[in-house]
C-alpha cells in the first residue's frame, strides 16, 4: 500500500534550518549535465527524461547536503509524468529522500525538505510526497514537514515489472478540515486529477 501526502502552496515554507557546517548543492537539468558525484549516472537518466520532454513541465531539481566532500543527504523534486497520473500538470513532488546512516535522526531530511519547499515556493499548485505505508520514518518526515495525508493507493507492476508501474491514488481520505486536500474540501482546487488517478 502506498500513502499519498500533499502540501498546498500557502504552506510552502522552510521547516528546519540546515546546519552551518553543511554545504547545500542544487542541480537542475537546465544548467547542463549533472556534476560528478554518487548519483551522477542516475541524474544523467533524469537529464535525458527532461530533454525528451517526458515531464509535464520544467521543474526537476536535485538538492544535496555535503560535509568534508561527502554527500550525506539527497532528495529530488520532480514534475508530473506518466508514472504519477494523480499529479496535475503544475504539481511537483519530493522523492528519493536519502540520508547517510550515521547522520539519521539529526533532522537533515527535514532540513532538506524545507530547502526544497523554499526552492519551489510560488512554482507549484501542490507539492506531493509519496511513500510506502509501512515506512514509518518516511511518514513521520512528511507529517513533520507539514504535509497533509491525502489517501492511499497502489504501485502497479505490469508483467511483474515495477519499473514500468504507476502510482495510483485509489482512496482519498475524508477530512472536515477546510485546508485538507481531499474530496471533502469545500473550496479551492483539489490536488491531482481524479480519485482513481
Amino acid at each position: 500500500m502506498i500513502s499519498f501526502y500533499a502540501l498546498p502552496p500557502k504552506r510552502l515554507q522552510a521547516v528546519a534550518a540546515i546546519p552551518e557546517e553543511l554545504e547545500v548543492r542544487s542541480w537542475r537539468p537546465e544548467g547542463g549535465l549533472p556534476p560528478r558525484g554518487p548519483k551522477q549516472l542516475q541524474n544523467v537518466l533524469w537529464w535525458l527524461l527532461c530533454k525528451a520532454s517526458l515531464f509535464s513541465r520544467p521543474g526537476f531539481a536535485e538538492t544535496t547536503l555535503w560535509t568534508r566532500g561527502r554527500m550525506v543527504q539527497r532528495l529530488i523534486v520532480t514534475p508530473g509524468w506518466w508514472r504519477f497520473p494523480f499529479m496535475a500538470a503544475d504539481d511537483l513532488q519530493i522523492g528519493e529522500v536519502w540520508t547517510a546512516s550515521e547522520y539519521r535522526g539529526q533532522g537533515l531530511a527535514q532540513a532538506a525538505v524545507g530547502e526544497a519547499q523554499r526552492l519551489v515556493a510560488g512554482q507549484t499548485q501542490w507539492l506531493w510526497y509519496v511513500t510506502d505505508s509501512r515506512n514509518k520514518p518516511s511518514i513521520r518526515l512528511a507529517q513533520s514537514c507539514g504535509f497533509t495525508f491525502v489517501g492511499t493507493g497502489v504501485r502497479t507492476a505490469p508483467f511483474g515489472l515495477r519499473i514500468f508501474g504507476r502510482f495510483r491514488l485509489i482512496e482519498r481520505a475524508i477530512s472536515a478540515a477546510g485546508s485538507s486536500p481531499t474530496g471533502s474540501r469545500p473550496t479551492g482546487p483539489r490536488p491531482g486529477r481524479s480519485p482513481a488517478g
